[in-house]
């Protein structure tokens, strides 16, 4: 399994935005029960997303 680069910056950049925003995890582009990259894409979208995310 191969994740282009250019996957992995869209994964970060969107999960960036949508936890500065304000926005619920379930905007998430990825599916839970996907392929190995999609889950893999999925867990780096997550990852960002939390770590910009209020909490509130």
């Amino acid at each position: 399994m191969t994740i282009s680069e250019t996957d992995r910056r869209a994964a970060v950049t969107f999960g960036r935005l949508a936890g500065e925003r304000g926005m619920p995890v379930t905007v998430c582009p990825y599916p839970v029960r996907g392929d190995d990259r999609a889950r893999a894409l999925r867990l780096l979208w997550m990852r960002t997303y939390a770590r910009h995310t209020s909490g509130a």
